[in-house]
């Protein structure tokens, strides 16, 4: 490994680490109500409350999702390959598009479940950026990648601005690849949430009431739609391998 991409690893891990040092720190010591609702039994242990605060979530999926797409036409777009600041946001990127899913779960039942009294609306909602962003602008990126370059030289001999390349070309010739990724990211969020509830139900009613354990309906749901979006990827995908 060359020393300037050491170098730049290395600060995308230590900006990374002190990243998530604060963003655990600041998530125990939050108060619940920040959310504005009143602390107690009757809130935290309520189901109700729960999908209320997953149900919040849905605008910051769909928001993040949309910044990803934005970030990932500018790093590739706007930003040369081998400035330095390419480099430290994409490798800060790949490093959390790599972590599991499942360490994603782990966190969002952290704070969504167990430290439920101590939850915020930021905290929630950095939980699912964490979870949507870094995959969402990895898959968008090899989206915009896969766009032939002769579509931009010839645009760019006709005259055409950067910015009108990308609208009527780069972004159309990536759409179907972009939406496999976006499907792909939705699926694994709705996935996680479904194990939020389903987890929920278990520590909270389950295990305190001595009930036979069950999945709710709201969670067999959300696997299903996780199931639709990852088909729909999948279609999608095999839609451009076809074209």
């Amino acid at each position: 490994m060359k020393r300037a991409e050491l170098i730049f690893q290395s600060i995308a891990l230590i900006t990374l680490a002190v990243a998530f040092i604060l963003f655990w720190n600041f998530g125990k010591g939050v108060s619940f109500a920040e959310n504005g609702l009143p602390s107690g039994p009757t809130v935290t242990d309520s189901y109700v409350v729960l999908q209320e605060n997953l149900n919040r979530m849905i605008p910051i999926l769909l928001g993040s999702i949309l910044l990803s797409v934005a970030i990932a036409f500018y790093l590739e777009e706007y930003l040369a390959r081998t400035g330095w600041k390419y480099q430290i946001i994409a490798r800060q990127i790949i490093i959390l598009a790599s972590i599991p899913s499942l360490l994603y779960g782990l966190l969002g039942l952290y704070f969504f479940v167990f430290q439920s009294k101590k939850g915020s609306f930021f905290i929630h909602a950095l939980t699912v950026v964490l979870l949507v962003m870094p995959r969402t602008i990895q898959s968008t990126q090899m989206a915009i990648r896969s766009v032939d370059i002769s579509i931009r030289e010839a645009a760019f001999a006709l005259g055409a601005k950067r910015w009108r390349v990308i609208i009527d070309h780069v972004f159309p010739h990536a759409f179907s690849v972009i939406m496999s990724g976006i499907f792909t990211v939705i699926s694994r969020a709705l996935a996680i949430a479904a194990l939020i509830i389903v987890v929920y139900v278990w520590t909270k009613h389950t295990l305190q009431s001595g009930d036979t354990f069950y999945i709710p309906g709201s969670a067999i749901v959300l696997l299903l739609s996780s199931l639709l979006s990852s088909v729909l990827s999948s279609f999608l995908e095999a839609k451009t391998n076809w074209d």
